[in-house]
């Protein structure tokens, strides 16, 4: 199987040369498709843990020549669809195998559902992809104008993944810049999706190096994409120079340890590690860096039951926990209409006259489809698929998300697990809270890349909200990041605590405040720019 042929040739305008045939008009499928998958796995060295951001901006020059390539052929659309889901799929393939790391958990249970899971979903994501080539497609031109028609496709098309069928938006191209450095602090500005437009434009200009004419646009565009580096690096730097040093002790907010227990999740799903892990859990409240806390937190799901209704659990911790406030993920169970309802909560507890008092619950709003419930719900139980979580039925979401209240602390904006990397996600938070308190279960997915890509997404959250960021995750990153998302301590692996003083913050960011509206204007400007110099070739 080979694409189409090429498109008959006209002449070109004066001083412009048709874009660069990569792997143009006769070039077979397979090859054109292969070449974009590892293009596509390419670009996952620009994320977390690695950063490797020139790897990621080869990758996308690459697509775009791949671009140009099937603008040569008669068939266009269809090849173009084909190469820009075949990058797609390749880029979340091997940004996201780990999360066929879930499905051994349960193994008897799970294991053969994993070669479906890890290929189906960066399958379904690289169809954004290919629906942004084809978009770009009917704008595509000579020179530096089709970087601008690629740009404005490719964001529009991460934005619509992060929002439609649930949203995901996991590695934006916005993350490529490691959080708490120089460039990463533009998302105050303009949040992760303006970010995410910039890059893709700015990375992808060395493209015009490969034709030899686009006299003027050439230049233009290099000096436009310098500018905007530099600019970018240097609001970046001013922010981090005036802000100083990280400083564990500092500042004035209330001492918080968080942390976990260190078990893996299948030690934590089998029956035989019960009383060890809450053996692990009372002893960490007295650790030396608990007792001098006044605030503890442990991760979502952190035991094996309902913590609610095992009253000898609940009387150990009150009888450790003395003045302290101790914050906690766990399954909560409700009766509805007499049947039990099921959600994933915070919990806050504290000692009250001699007793244990939970002061404030939070339940999680953002479910994540098939692992805590199933969406056509009839027909994958036709096909004997169950959600990965499940107590005798499925999750039910919380309301809205609002603040959540901590003695001794201000204000919090709550997230359990993935709902941290969802941007602007409690607005009803904005100008309230202090703070964001994130607890999670990163064990589901090994000690592979998804912990480290998800602590990274975590900590966007706090420079684009302008608030400090308390996470504790079991398997994964538990830290105290300050508002620039730096982090102040952190804990990686086995029991122990990240501890530090709650950081200030300053006010909400131009972001927090205004929402999209920076990226809205960014994207209106790129469409009529691609139009306009469309029309002009």
């Amino acid at each position: 199987m080979t694409e189409s042929q090429a498109i008959p040739s006209k002449p070109a305008e004066a001083g412009i040369r048709q874009p660069l045939a990569f792997l143009g008009p006769g070039t077979p499928a397979w090859l054109s498709g292969g070449c974009a998958m590892l293009l596509g796995a390419l670009a996952v060295l620009g994320h977390a843990p690695f950063h490797i951001w020139p790897a990621f901006a080869v990758s996308i020059c690459g697509l775009v020549l791949l671009l140009d390539g099937a603008s040569q052929n008669k068939k266009r659309l269809r090849s173009a669809f084909w190469r820009g889901w075949a990058w797609g799929f390749g880029y979340f393939l091997a940004g996201m195998f780990w999360v066929g790391n879930a499905f051994l958990v349960d193994a008897e249970k799970f294991a053969a559902l994993m070669p479906f899971a890890v290929t189906a979903l960066p399958a379904a994501m690289g169809v954004y992809w290919g629906l942004a080539a084809v978009a770009a497609m009917f704008f595509w031109s000579p020179g530096a104008a089709r970087l601008l028609t690629f740009a404005f496709c490719f964001g529009v098309s991460e934005y619509l993944r992060s929002h439609m069928f649930t949203g995901l938006p996991w590695n934006l191209p916005a993350y490529i810049w490691k959080p708490g450095e120089a460039i990463s602090q533009t998302a105050s500005l303009i949040g992760p999706y303006g970010l995410s437009l910039l890059t893709l434009w700015a990375l992808a200009t060395p493209v015009v190096l490969l034709a030899k004419g686009d006299r003027r646009g050439r230049p233009i565009a290099l000096i436009a994409a310098g500018l905007l580096a530099l600019g970018s690096y240097a609001f970046g730097s001013f922010q981090l120079q005036s802000a100083g040093p990280v400083s564990p002790m500092g500042g004035k907010g209330p001492i918080i340890a968080a942390g976990q227990a260190g078990f893996s999740q299948k030690d934590v799903w089998d029956p035989a590690n019960t009383m060890r892990i809450v053996e692990t859990y009372l002893g960490l409240l007295e650790t030396p860096e608990a007792q001098k806390a006044d605030i503890v937190v442990w991760p979502e799901g952190a035991f094996p039951f309902l913590l609610l209704e095992e009253p000898f659990v609940l009387d150990q911790i009150q009888a450790r926990l003395g003045a302290r406030t101790l914050a906690v993920g766990s399954i909560r169970r409700d009766l509805l209409a007499g049947q039990p309802a099921y959600t994933n909560s915070l919990l806050v507890f504290d000692v009250e006259q001699g007793g244990l008092t939970t002061r404030s619950v939070y339940d999680k709003h953002h479910l994540v489809p098939f692992g805590e419930y199933l969406p056509l719900r009839p027909l994958f139980r036709a096909l004997g698929i169950a959600s990965l979580v499940s107590y005798d039925g499925e999750m039910s979401p919380g309301p809205e998300p609002t603040t959540l209240s901590l003695p001794k602390a201000p204000l919090a904006d709550p997230r359990i697990c993935y709902e941290i990397v969802f941007p602007s996600f409690n607005k009803q938070a904005t100008g309230k809270a202090a703070w964001i308190l994130n607890v999670s279960i990163d064990a589901w997915y090994g000690d592979l890349l998804g912990p480290d890509q998800h602590y990274a997404q975590a900590r966007y959250r706090a420079i684009e909200t302008g608030l400090p960021l308390v996470r504790s995750a079991s398997g994964g990153w538990s830290a105290i990041v300050d508002r620039l998302g730096r982090p102040v301590a952190e804990h990686r692996a086995g029991a122990g605590y990240a501890t530090a003083r709650l950081p200030a913050t300053v006010g909400p960011t131009l972001y927090a405040r205004f929402g999209e509206l920076a990226f809205g204007i960014l994207m209106l400007g790129f469409g009529m720019l691609a139009v306009w110099r469309h029309n002009r070739h």
